[in-house]
Protein backbone atom coordinates (compact mmCIF):
# COMPACT_ATOMS: atom_id res chain seq x y z
CA UNK A 1 0.00 0.00 0.00
CA UNK A 2 2.86 2.37 0.80
CA UNK A 3 4.42 1.76 -2.59
CA UNK A 4 1.15 2.55 -4.32
CA UNK A 5 0.82 5.85 -2.48
CA UNK A 6 4.45 6.79 -3.18
CA UNK A 7 4.01 5.89 -6.85
CA UNK A 8 0.92 8.07 -7.04
CA UNK A 9 2.81 10.90 -5.36
CA UNK A 10 5.62 10.61 -7.92
CA UNK A 11 3.08 10.71 -10.75
CA UNK A 12 1.42 13.70 -9.12
CA UNK A 13 4.74 15.53 -8.82
CA UNK A 14 5.53 14.87 -12.48
CA UNK A 15 2.11 16.13 -13.54
CA UNK A 16 2.39 19.11 -11.17
CA UNK A 17 5.76 20.06 -12.66
CA UNK A 18 4.19 19.83 -16.10
CA UNK A 19 1.36 22.07 -14.96
CA UNK A 20 3.89 24.57 -13.59
CA UNK A 21 5.76 24.54 -16.91
CA UNK A 22 2.48 25.15 -18.72
CA UNK A 23 1.75 28.10 -16.43
CA UNK A 24 5.16 29.58 -17.25
CA UNK A 25 4.66 28.96 -20.97
CA UNK A 26 1.24 30.67 -20.92
CA UNK A 27 2.32 33.39 -18.48
CA UNK A 28 1.48 36.40 -20.68
CA UNK A 29 -1.93 35.04 -21.60
CA UNK A 30 -2.89 33.98 -18.10
CA UNK A 31 -1.38 36.78 -16.03
CA UNK A 32 -0.96 39.65 -18.47
CA UNK A 33 -3.22 42.69 -18.70
CA UNK A 34 -6.81 41.83 -19.47
CA UNK A 35 -7.87 43.44 -22.78
CA UNK A 36 -11.50 43.86 -21.71
CA UNK A 37 -10.70 45.44 -18.33
CA UNK A 38 -8.13 48.23 -18.74
CA UNK A 39 -8.93 49.48 -15.21
CA UNK A 40 -7.46 46.34 -13.64
CA UNK A 41 -4.46 47.41 -11.61
CA UNK A 42 -1.00 45.95 -11.76
CA UNK A 43 -1.34 45.21 -8.04
CA UNK A 44 -4.37 43.03 -8.66
CA UNK A 45 -2.46 41.08 -11.30
CA UNK A 46 0.60 40.66 -9.08
CA UNK A 47 -1.60 39.44 -6.23
CA UNK A 48 -3.08 36.83 -8.57
CA UNK A 49 0.37 35.70 -9.66
CA UNK A 50 1.60 35.53 -6.04
CA UNK A 51 -1.45 33.48 -5.08
CA UNK A 52 -0.93 31.00 -7.91
CA UNK A 53 2.77 30.63 -7.06
CA UNK A 54 1.98 30.12 -3.36
CA UNK A 55 -0.62 27.44 -4.06
CA UNK A 56 1.58 25.68 -6.63
CA UNK A 57 4.59 25.69 -4.30
CA UNK A 58 2.51 24.59 -1.32
CA UNK A 59 1.11 21.55 -3.08
CA UNK A 60 4.55 20.65 -4.41
CA UNK A 61 6.18 20.87 -0.97
CA UNK A 62 3.36 18.93 0.67
CA UNK A 63 3.63 16.08 -1.85
CA UNK A 64 7.43 16.12 -1.54
CA UNK A 65 7.13 15.93 2.26
CA UNK A 66 4.82 12.92 2.18
CA UNK A 67 6.97 11.22 -0.45
CA UNK A 68 10.25 11.42 1.45
CA UNK A 69 9.50 12.08 5.12
CA UNK A 70 6.44 9.96 5.95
Amino acid sequence: MVYLIKTLLVLFLIAWLGFGAWLIFKYATLFGPHPDDPAESAGARSFGVAHVIAVWTGFFVLAFYFLFFK
